[in-house]
C-alpha cells in the first residue's frame, strides 16, 4: 500500500470509529463515513466493501498487534500467575479502548462480527499454546482426537469471549488485571500455564482499587 492509500484508510478507520460511537453500528452508511473521513466513495470501496468491513477489519489488525507477542509462550509462567494473563490482558485492554463499540455488540445486527473477532483472537492464542506444548494436555483427554481438540478450544475460546464481553458490559472497568484473572480461573485448570496449583484470588471488596 503506497502512502497516500495509506493516509486514506487511516482517515477511513478514524471516521469509522467516530461514526460507529455516534451513529451506531447498524447505521454506518458508505456516503457518511467517505464524508467524514474528507474522501470520496470510490476511495472508500478501494479500502472495503461497506463499513462494517472496514470497521472489523481495522479492530482485527488493531488486536492482532496486540495479541502477537503471545503467540510462543512458554508451558508455564515466570511467576505465580497464568501464561494466559498478559494476552487476556491484553485483549480486555483492546476492549476498553472501544468500549463504546463493543458494547453495541448485544441486539446488534453486526454484533455477531464483533464478537467475532474477540473470540478468533482467543482462539489464535489458545491454540498455538497448545500445538507449542501438547504435554499440557491432561491424562483424561488423551489420546487428543481432532474432535477432542475442537471441542476443548471452542470450550476455551468461546467461554473466554462471552466472559469478556460480560466484563465490557459491566460498570468495573478499572482493573482490568483482576477480571483477566478472573476469566482464567473460571476455565478448566489445565490450560492455566501455572508453576503452582491454582489458587483461588481474594475477592475483592465493591469500590476497592
Amino acid at each position: 500500500m503506497d502512502a497516500r492509500s495509506r493516509r486514506s484508510r487511516s482517515a477511513l478507520v478514524d471516521a469509522v470509529y467516530r461514526l460507529c460511537v455516534e451513529k451506531g453500528i447498524d447505521h454506518l452508511t458508505v456516503t457518511d463515513v467517505a464524508a467524514e473521513a474528507g474522501v470520496s466513495r470510490d476511495t472508500f470501496y478501494r479500502h472495503a466493501a461497506d463499513p462494517v468491513e472496514l470497521l472489523c477489519s481495522a479492530l482485527q489488525e488493531e488486536l492482532a498487534d496486540s495479541v502477537s507477542a503471545y503467540l510462543a509462550m512458554p508451558v508455564v509462567g515466570d511467576d505465580d500467575d497464568s501464561v494466559f494473563l498478559a494476552p487476556a490482558a491484553a485483549v480486555m485492554e483492546h476492549m476498553r479502548t472501544h468500549t463504546a463499540i463493543y458494547r453495541q455488540a448485544p441486539g446488534s445486527k453486526s454484533g455477531a462480527r464483533l464478537t467475532a473477532i474477540i473470540e478468533a483472537a482467543a482462539r489464535q492464542v489458545i491454540e498455538t499454546h497448545l500445538d507449542n506444548h501438547p504435554e499440557i494436555v491432561p491424562d483424561q483427554l488423551k489420546p487428543m482426537t481432532d474432535v477432542v481438540r475442537q471441542m476443548s478450544l471452542a470450550y476455551a475460546s468461546s467461554g473466554a469471549t462471552a466472559s469478556f464481553f460480560a466484563w465490557i458490559n459491566g460498570d468495573d472497568l478499572a482493573d482490568v488485571r483482576h477480571y483477566a484473572q478472573v476469566v482464567l480461573l473460571s476455565g478448566p485448570e489445565w490450560w492455566l500455564g501455572l508453576p503452582t496449583p491454582v489458587a483461588t484470588p481474594r475477592p475483592r471488596a465493591i469500590g476497592e482499587n
